[in-house]
């Protein structure tokens, strides 16, 4: 363990940075938009992760993924809509 902590301590930086990036910009988007409305969006990163899992990784789609996106979707379209 402690030679695999050796190499790679960069990857965890990087993804610790990343989480403190998201979370700070998260905390401003609370600042200029309401909270629920924002925390809702924060929600379609879901969408993000589906695509990478589609595009990069060649993961199979079940027709639930496909129905789970588009809620997902209709849910952020209905906010910018009201």
């Amino acid at each position: 363990m402690l030679f695999h902590v050796r190499h790679q301590w960069w990857r965890g930086l990087i993804g610790g940075g990343g989480s403190i990036g998201a979370y700070g910009l998260a905390l401003w988007a609370m600042t200029k938009a309401p909270v629920a409305t924002v925390a809702a969006l924060r929600e379609t990163s879901i969408l993000f992760a589906i695509i990478i899992s589609i595009v990069f990784l060649k993961e199979r789609v079940s027709i639930f993924r496909i129905a789970a996106a588009c809620l997902i979707a209709l849910g952020a379209l209905m906010l910018k809509l009201a």
